[in-house]
Formats: C-alpha cells, structure tokens, sequence
C-alpha cells in the first residue's frame, strides 16, 4: 500500500516540476529580450522609445524628448488611443509630423528601463486647448536649434531671449521692474503680467534656453527660491518663464554641515543675504572637497547659494526635499 501511494503522487508531483520549468523558460526568455532589444537601443543613433506611460524621441547623445500619451495628435484622438490598439506605425508617423528632425527606429519596451544618456532632456512645450494637451509647436524649431544642430548653445545673442516674468507675489509692478533689470544688465526682451494665483514659492518654467543662459538670468533676479517646474502648460513663445512668489515664510531649508570657522561664516553670510531658514549642523567633515548637495528641481536655488558662497561643486541627491545641503571641509 505504502509504494502504490507513492506512485499515484509521482504524476503530480512532475507536474508541478513541469510548470516550475515553464515558467522559469519564460521569465528566462522575457529578460532576455528585455536585454537583447536594449541592446539593440544603444546601437542607433535616432530612434523612438514607446514606455509605459511616455513616449521617447532620442537624437544621439544631445538630446532626448519625452512625449506623454494623454498628448492629442489631432482634436479627437490621443497617442494613448494608438497606442492602445497597437497602431506604433501611425505614432511613429504623428511624432515625425510635429518634430523638426525625423526619426525611423522604434522600439515598444513596457517593461524594465533603458537607460537614455544625453545631454539635453526636454518635456515636449504644450497647450492646453479646451481642456486637452497639445504640442506647442512654435517652440520646436528654436529648441532644435539650441539642443541639437551644430552651433555654441552659449553665444545665443541676449536680445533674441525672449523671457515671461509672472507677478506671482501680489507687488505690483514687481514683475515689470524684474523686466526692466534683465533687460538693462543682459538686454533680454521680456513680457511682465500677473500670475493666476499668488503664492510663496517661486518657479523657472525653461522652454528652449541652455542652462548657462538661465544660471546668468537667475544671478539677477532678487528671488532665491527657483524650483524648477517641468510639468508647466503655459502657452507662450518666451524661452524661459519665471514665476515670482512671495518666499516670505520658511519654505526652503538651508543646511551648512561642517564645525569650521568657515562653516559658520556661510552660515552667517547666507542668513545676512535673506535666506531665513538656514541652520548649521556642527560634524567634522573630512575625505570630500566643499560641495552643495541638491534635489534635482532646486538646481538653480542650489547654483545661486554657491555663487554667492564661492563653491562650484554640485552633487545631485533625490533625497532631499525642500533642502540643500552645503558640505564645508
């Protein structure tokens, strides 16, 4: 009796040995691919990545455009809606459409990540139109010509920088008089209006302009606190729109770490600029050079505090949340 049981549980215990081995070929055969199609990515040069939620246009290594699927192609229809039914031809087609340099390869990847090195990543400008998301596309061709065809992104003459300034504090005339500076010390044209809602923080809303180019604008503007704002539709032809808030309370932490005498001048030194939150945590500091770490939205908030500081070394942290971090050896 004993050996008849077991045989009549051998046919199942090989079945679940059989399914065991199924699924592992297909979990096998899935990375796999996964592996071997970006492999394949990382040989061409122009190509267009459809993701889980986005859609990728990739120009070398200069620059990447990401393209949402809620974008409408035409009034009716959306990317989502082709990509629902699997129409990635029709997409290829539409995205050649509206960007000035066409791309031929694509690749539908909805499961793990690819890893896109370029210099220049760019959210694609948009418009709201009746409550739906469009592509701005009088934007596309100076953005091309800045990130992607030959030529030095930093000699962009000033008086062809157009910049929106957005009243976002309730002064009045503060945004004009942002204006006037700009336009007086770089020769910048600008627009000045009010914002839609006053509030206390202040944004950079960065269309097709390099990043030396916003760094000498911020050095003059007096507000300290721009986070960099990447999901704005604001329909305009300006290269960079800067909205001024009121930074009156304590929106923003500052922390100088470091027990020097020139951790405590930093410290000083940035409390007498303005700054009204900054504390200074007293711990040796050693093996590191002075460097300010940032979240990557409050980069120019972070380029501000070390021009003012003399510091030039800056370290990327997801990490922090409303901070910066000023690292004194």
């Amino acid at each position: 009796m004993k050996l008849n049981r077991n045989k009549s549980s051998n046919p199942r215990v090989k079945y679940v040995l059989g399914g065991f081995v199924v699924l592992v070929v297909l979990i096998g055969t899935l990375i796999y691919n996964l592996i071997s199609g970006n492999k394949d990515i990382k040989e061409w040069d122009r190509y267009m990545i459809i993701g889980k939620d986005n859609i990728f246009v990739v120009y070398e290594d200069k620059l990447a455009i990401k393209i949402p699927f809620d974008i409408q192609v035409d009034k009716d229809i959306s990317f989502r809606d082709l990509i629902k039914v699997k129409n990635y031809e029709e997409v290829l087609n539409r995205v050649n459409g509206v960007l000035p340099e066409k791309v031929e390869k694509f690749k539908v990847i909805k499961y793990g990540e690819v890893d896109i090195n370029v210099k220049n990543a760019r959210n694609i400008p948009e418009v709201m139109i009746n409550d739906r998301r469009h592509i701005l596309t009088s934007n596309m061709e100076s953005m091309f010509n800045d990130l992607l065809r030959e030529k030095n992104v930093k000699n962009i003459a000033n008086e062809n920088i157009i910049v929106d300034i957005l009243n976002a504090n309730g002064r009045a005339g503060h945004a004009r008089r942002t204006g006037e500076k700009l336009h007086k010390e770089l020769g910048v044209k600008f627009n000045a209006a009010n914002y839609e809602t006053n509030g206390e923080q202040s944004y950079v809303i960065i269309n097709d302009l390099p990043k030396e180019k916003v760094e000498e604008l911020v050095m003059i503007i007096g507000e300290k606190y721009f986070k960099i704002k990447e999901d704005a539709t604001i329909p305009t032809l300006a290269n960079v729109v800067f909205v001024l808030g009121k930074e009156e309370g304590k929106i923003f932490n500052v922390e100088v770490v470091g027990d020097s005498a020139t951790a405590g001048l930093y410290a000083d030194n940035l409390r007498k600029d303005g700054y009204n939150n900054v504390t200074q945590k007293k711990e040796t500091v050693k093996g590191t050079d002075t460097l300010i770490n940032y979240n990557k939205e409050d980069y120019y908030i972070a380029y501000k505090i070390g021009k003012k500081l003399g510091i030039d070394k800056f370290v990327e942290k997801d990490d922090l949340n409303n901070k910066i971090m000023v690292v004194v050896e």
